[in-house]
């Protein structure tokens, strides 16, 4: 939650989390695990949250631990694929830019029911409040979770998250856009009795916890495999196998998959294929966002009656007339066969997106963090640019046929309004101006290039 400044009373204990120290260090690492100290992150009210949220925080330490898991990954044998490391980022970026204009009309409902029908108002300062109102955040997202698997119009969200055919600390960050306005109803109970402002730190508590659980690399943690959602048990929530299927919801404690139905264990005589069950072929993350509702209403359209036609949308994606509530899965393979999509890529095409990304990444940070002091169609312009630029990057991934056109109307669109680029960026003007000339002739060669080869193949 973007936006809120902090009281005076907490501006120093801030203050003094701002220095890398190994306090500071040991501090975010605890955060990440939900070890913290309660009193320390226990606010007075809204106006009391840090300014800074816990996850841009938490951001260089996220970004550090994808490099350190890709090199252990690398050493043992196994090559991340960059283009979708890159896309999973893109996605938490896009969904962090338009998260600014949304999250606070969609949490103002908790607060209007908080402040005209609360029952009973926990006090804030109480550890039991805190714990109370951790437990009642987590309980909330696995049914936040589960609605998102067996709600079609709200799957279709919710698979962007899925979409990713590898597994690695990445996946975390890919994030749907439109997920958050299927999810805040679920959290609204709590409005009777917890503070708001207990409810923004533990949503961000709970995320930042599921962060680590997004890898390969940890395999088993002992007896807290029957306590803690884990690696192992989102592994299984990833997989595309029938035995993973509408399975492991929760957020931070497994014992609500135990105590409603759904849990199952990870099992070593069977490989995980992560991914789809229907994998969509493509990189371009806004089609990742936007594709499956347009399968949504194909799918209403073509049923017979009024019912049926509702119940597309309300029932689970594998539903038909016919099926059950959630559908027939007897016909996913228990151990999937089929090729990552992987089209053949230049080394070279990594070195020109990986530059416009860290350009895009540094962007997208400066604009969250100067937001308030920005004319509103001026953020918007340069939220919907950064957009532009990350869905621009996935399609000369792609390999579409529009590809270096698109990207070299962008680049000259940045050397037209390189004054005002130049205000979200800490490159000075001069360093962009290469940059992006420097890109236009690239972008120039290689859409000639394109253009000969297909004139080649029409002869």
């Amino acid at each position: 939650m973007s936006g809120f400044h902090t009281l005076e009373s907490n501006s120093s204990v801030h203050a003094n989390e701002t220095g890398l120290t190994a306090t500071h260090v040991l501090k975010i690492m605890g955060r990440m695990l939900y070890i913290m100290d309660p009193k320390e992150n226990a606010f007075k009210d809204m106006d009391s949250i840090p300014e800074q949220t816990y996850i841009q925080q938490t951001l260089p330490y996220f970004f550090t631990m994808i490099i350190l898991e890709w090199i252990v990954l690398i050493l043992k044998g196994k090559t991340p694929r960059l283009s979708d490391g890159m896309m999973n980022v893109a996605h938490g970026l896009i969904m962090s830019l338009t998260d600014v204009f949304t999250s606070g009309f969609l949490f103002g409902v908790y607060l209007f029911i908080h402040r005209n029908f609360c029952i009973y108002e926990l006090p804030w300062d109480s550890t039991f409040t805190w714990i109370v109102a951790a437990i009642g955040v987590d309980f909330g997202y696995y049914w936040v979770h589960r609605a998102a698997h067996e709600i079609n119009l709200l799957w279709a969200a919710h698979q962007v998250h899925h979409s990713s055919e590898d597994y690695n600390l990445s996946t975390a960050l890919r994030q749907s856009v439109f997920q958050a306005f299927g999810s805040w109803p679920f959290y609204l109970p709590l409005a009777f009795f917890i503070p708001p402002q207990h409810v923004v730190v533990h949503h961000e508590f709970n995320l930042l916890y599921q962060f680590w659980i997004h890898t390969e690399v940890v395999k088993n943690i002992g007896f807290l495999e029957n306590i803690l959602n884990t690696a192992s048990h989102h592994r299984v929530h990833h997989g595309a196998n029938r035995y993973c299927l509408d399975k492991n919801y929760a957020g931070v404690l497994i014992i609500w998959d135990r105590m409603f139905g759904t849990f199952e264990w990870e099992r070593s005589d069977i490989k995980i294929v992560y991914g789809l069950v229907d994998q969509p072929q493509f990189f371009n993350p806004i089609s990742h966002q936007l594709f499956y509702y347009g399968k949504v209403l194909e799918k209403a359209r073509s049923m017979d009656n009024w019912m049926d036609f509702f119940f597309a949308f309300v029932k689970g994606p594998g539903w038909f007339p016919g099926t059950e509530r959630l559908g027939d899965i007897t016909f996913v393979p228990e151990e999937p066969v089929r090729d990552v999509y992987a089209p053949k890529i230049s080394p070279l095409l990594h070195v020109y997106t990986v530059l416009h990304f860290i350009i895009s990444i540094i962007a997208a940070d400066l604009v969250v963090r100067t937001l308030q002091d920005m004319e509103q169609w001026t953020s918007l312009l340069v939220i919907l640019y950064i957009i532009g630029t990350l869905t621009s990057l996935g399609v000369l991934y792609d390999g579409t046929r529009w590809a270096w056109i698109a990207e070299l109307s962008r680049c000259m669109v940045s050397l037209v309004y390189l004054d005002v680029l130049a205000q979200f960026m800490i490159f000075p003007p001069h360093t962009l101006q290469l940059a992006f000339t420097g890109s236009a002739i690239v972008a120039s060669a290689c859409l000639a290039s394109d253009l000969m080869g297909k004139k080649e193949k029409a002869e």
